[in-house]
């Protein structure tokens, strides 16, 4: 796994990148819980003063997701870890964990598009 050494060698996106490679590889290293090994880490933002770290997540079983993100939000202390571990950064962001909801929000959009093509054709 490549380092991240803080020097500007990367940017922002790239960074980003490298920080969900070393959250995805904690969850499948260090975290026991087979009810947090269901879930998948869509994509990460990272603020602009990098504090913090937004991980957002998704699941199969999407009437567990608020669990699942409430208990990892619980456990965020073993992905700090590994991101201080992997990181040579000055400071370690903190991380959050959010429910990605880009499925929901492309279901909605399909809905309303088709309410459109209903009311044009009648």
């Amino acid at each position: 796994m490549q380092k991240y050494s803080g020097k500007g060698k990367y940017h922002h996106k790239q960074m980003e990148s490298l920080m969900l490679n070393i959250i995805n590889h904690a969850l499948k290293f260090s975290i026991n819980d087979p009810l947090l090994k269901k879930v998948s880490f869509t994509y990460v933002t990272l603020t602009n003063d990098k504090s913090i770290l937004y991980v957002y997540c998704d699941s199969y079983d999407r009437s567990k997701i608020e669990k699942i993100v409430k208990e990892l939000n619980d456990a965020k202390g073993v992905f700090r870890t590994e991101l201080a571990h992997q990181l040579k950064t000055h400071k370690t962001p903190t991380v959050q964990f959010e429910i990605d909801k880009t499925i929901d929000n492309s279901l909605k959009i399909e809905e309303l598009l088709n309410k459109i093509n209903i009311n044009n054709k009648e």
